[in-house]
Order: C-alpha cells, then structure tokens, then sequence
C-alpha cells in the first residue's frame, strides 16, 4: 500500500502543469525534467550556469528530479529505518520544488497559479498519504524489500 501510494505520488508529481510567462509556453514536470537532464550533464551541475528557462524554474525542476531519484531508489533499500528516512527526504525535495514554481507562478499572474496550483493538488494529497501510511505502526514492515 504504501509502495503503490509512493509511486502515484510520484506519477501525480510529473503531471503537474508548469506555465512559463515569457512567451516560452508550458508543459508538464516531467517533460521539464527531461529537457533539463542535457542541460545538467552540459554544464556540469553548476547551478550558476543553467540557463534553463529562468534558474527559478530549472533548480526547482532540478529538486523534483532529485527527489524523483531518491523516492525511486528507496524503493529498494532494505532497512527499513533508511527507507522511512529517505521517503521523507525525497517528499520533502518534491514538495519544496512544488512550492517554488507555485511562488514564481504567483509572482507572475493569478491564472499561472491556479493553473498549476490546481494540477498539484492530486500531488498534495497523495503526498500526504505517503506521510500517513508510512507513520502508522502496522505498514512499517511494508517498506521493507525482499
């Protein structure tokens, strides 16, 4: 349950809808995520030099990939003390890049906002959901792989 909660939130999280003001259109996080990969292994990891859309919106992309990454990989860590640790870390790095680009769409215009704050909604709940199930007593022994 708490595998099949972990990889929805993750789907919902990819899907959320990301709107660039400066004529540059928009698109879902995964699609962002996808582009940004080139531009990461181009320059290295140096945040100074991403110019990817605005660096706002290309670190924050940056931490959902990450998070992304950490929420995958902890699908297949055994103890289940480092699982619970790392589903936090990678829920919390999704939610941070959530919040970024709901503030930059707040900045930029109230229909960029309800736009995206709207599609993450789904996110927020299945985010919470995870928190839940991993907190209760009887799914502890869930997380742990065979």
């Amino acid at each position: 349950m708490i595998k099949r909660a972990l990889i929805i939130s993750l789907i919902l999280n990819s899907i959320i809808i990301v709107l660039v003001p400066e004529g540059h259109g928009g698109g879902i996080m995964i699609l962002f995520e996808i582009l940004l990969i080139p531009e990461i292994i181009e320059n290295r990891i140096d945040i100074g030099k991403i110019n990817f859309l605005e660096n706002n919106i290309g670190v924050a992309i940056m931490l959902s990939l990450i998070g992304k990454l950490i929420l995958i990989s902890s699908l297949f860590v055994k103890k289940i003390f480092k699982t619970k640790i790392w589903v936090k870390i990678g829920l919390i790095f999704l939610l941070i890049s959530f919040l970024s680009i709901c503030f930059k769409a707040w900045n930029d215009g109230s229909f960029l906002f309800a736009i995206t704050l709207g599609s993450g909604i789904p996110f927020l709940i299945y985010w919470g959901r995870v928190l839940y199930l991993i907190n209760k007593e009887k799914n502890k022994s869930e997380l742990v792989t065979e």
